[in-house]
């Protein structure tokens, strides 16, 4: 199927179309069709299951492991969703770049880079919503509590986050329980998922960069690849920010508390 594709790069760029509206319109759908309609019910039903975890003693019930586990199959449907957008941008990137080595240089190779340029932003884009929702079905209840109107939070749910925050200061990460614990392991899961999942996406851009730049300085100049500048800076500065983004994490990740009262906050 992806060797027709290739040949035929109008149906490509049209499932390419087609997979981006996906990504975001079928996980709406899914949502509506589990009576989340919009983001204020999330936020709604957030507080409220939180609310009741949060109290003295609290830990998750049926209504916030219902929600947790909904969350975590949304996740799991824009993440999958996402990989095959990947799959089809990575197939059209690549016979874009066939099509600009066939050309000349000129006008029509410019378009065509062009093009390609515009395609791999498009995939990186695309690549970073398959890593966060990834880093959502292996950490829900944070990403499930990231949705919580932390920044003037007043009433039960303020006094619940006081709660939470108050038993994660005062006891040490080994000794803290019921919902608090249940809260910091997976925020420590959520920040380390990430760091593995950047790292690996970072090292990953960065090697295909260096072949890039590998291809500009041992090939002849009738033999590269005219794509190799749009290699080499966009797959490389992508590559350098994921390792920053992958190292930021890991300090969260060894060190969660911190950041964890502070994103309470």
């Amino acid at each position: 199927m992806t060797a027709g594709l290739v040949t035929h790069p109008r149906a490509l760029w049209s499932a390419a179309v087609v997979m981006t509206v996906a990504v975001f319109a079928i996980p709406l759908g899914f949502a509506a069709v589990h009576g989340y309609a919009g983001e204020q019910a999330l936020v709604a039903a957030a507080t409220s299951a939180v609310v009741r975890a949060g109290t003295p003693g609290g830990s998750r019930d049926a209504a916030l492991a219902d929600l947790v586990g909904f969350w975590r199959d949304f996740h799991l449907v824009k993440a999958g969703l996402a990989g095959v957008l990947v799959v089809l941008l990575a197939v059209l990137a690549s016979a874009i770049g066939g099509r600009a080595r066939e050309l000349g240089p000129g006008w029509r190779r410019r378009r065509v880079l062009a093009a390609y340029a515009g395609v791999l932003l498009w995939l990186l884009g695309s690549l970073t919503i398959l890593l966060a929702n990834v880093q959502g079905v292996i950490a829900p209840l944070s990403s499930v509590a990231s949705m919580l109107p932390t920044a003037h939070p007043s009433g039960p749910l303020g006094e619940s986050l006081v709660g939470v925050r108050r038993s994660v200061g005062i006891e040490s990460h080994s000794s803290t329980g019921g919902f608090a614990r249940e809260l910091l392991v997976d925020f420590t899961a959520y920040h380390g998922a990430f760091a593995m999942l950047a790292a690996t996406a970072g090292l990953a851009l960065t090697a295909l960069a260096v072949r890039a730049g590998t291809d500009r300085l041992l090939r002849r100049p009738e033999d590269r690849c005219p794509t190799w500048p749009w290699r080499l800076g966009m797959l490389g500065a992508a590559g350098a920010l994921f390792l920053v983004l992958a190292a930021a994490n890991v300090s969260t990740w060894i060190n969660p508390v911190p950041a964890f009262l502070a994103s309470l906050t």
